[in-house]
């Protein structure tokens, strides 16, 4: 089987939190790109159209993922995404189809994800307020395998639906619904581990490189959503600062999902 979407890819909406650089001219100079990164985890919420697609709806409650952003993607750029393969693990790829350069690339199923047992998350725990100025870290003072203070926010029916209009340009019926527990795209639960480290951490322009999430449930709105998480490796390579946090998602009636999520936490500077 084989299905294929496309959609152009616009820039990254107005930040609800703390603020990442690397989605700015500013911060991208630094880091030697050509302009504004549009956010990893958006090229993720659109590919997720097609893996539902392809896996069907209780992927969304039941599967998993396993994705890397291979190249940076731009605002106004053409993004196609391609998923095939026979039973319950597909091939996922997305690239700008002017240039076949392929952005993001992995693997998707239905059931437990092969790697999900390696996952150490904490438990999960209520969200908790942090103070300024936050700490910084470097490669070897990592606070490694430390609890996080867990971040909550509360989704409205209005925002779940924002969330797919405004953030994906999306229109999809599965969220358009009007009564509460609209379902939450989820775009928006992989997104949370971005904003968990800067509730923690003071930190520069970082980079999303890759995310494997493991499915347990669909979230609903008019519930706080909380993720914690703690980090399980730092490493350098190639002047990057790369991290590792295994993170878990819950609302008020337990799990929703298990997420690793790798990121660039000091890009190496621009030439």
């Amino acid at each position: 089987m084989s299905f294929s979407d496309q959609v152009v890819a616009t820039p990254d909406p107005p930040s609800k939190g703390v603020h990442n650089p690397i989605h700015d001219a500013q911060g991208t100079d630094a880091a030697g790109y050509a302009g504004a990164l549009v956010a990893g985890v958006r090229t993720y919420g659109w590919a997720v159209q097609t893996i539902v697609s392809a896996l069907g709806a209780q992927w969304r409650s039941s599967g998993w993922v396993d994705v890397q952003l291979r190249r940076p993607l731009y605002a106004e750029e053409t993004l196609t995404t391609n998923v095939s393969g026979n039973g319950n693990t597909v091939e996922v790829s997305c690239e700008v189809t002017t240039e076949k350069k392929v952005v993001m690339n992995g693997t998707a199923g239905m059931g437990i994800a092969p790697w999900v047992s390696d996952l150490t998350p904490p438990n999960p725990a209520p969200p908790g307020e942090t103070n300024p100025p936050l700490p910084t870290y470097l490669l070897d003072t990592a606070p490694l395998n430390k609890p996080l203070v867990p971040l909550g926010a509360w989704v409205t029916n209005a925002t779940a639906q924002d969330i797919v209009v405004s953030d994906l340009g999306l229109d999809d019926p599965h969220y358009s619904g009007t009564a509460n527990a609209t379902p939450i795209h989820p775009y928006f639960i992989a997104g949370r581990m971005a904003p968990l480290t800067r509730h923690n951490f003071t930190y520069g322009p970082t980079i999303h490189v890759r995310s494997q999430i493991q499915n347990v449930r669909e979230a609903l709105s008019d519930r706080q959503i909380v993720v914690g998480a703690q980090i399980v490796d730092v490493y350098e390579r190639k002047g990057h600062w790369y991290q590792v946090l295994d993170g878990v998602v819950t609302d008020e009636d337990g799990l929703l999902a298990k997420i690793r999520h790798h990121t660039i936490f000091r890009p190496r500077l621009a030439p």
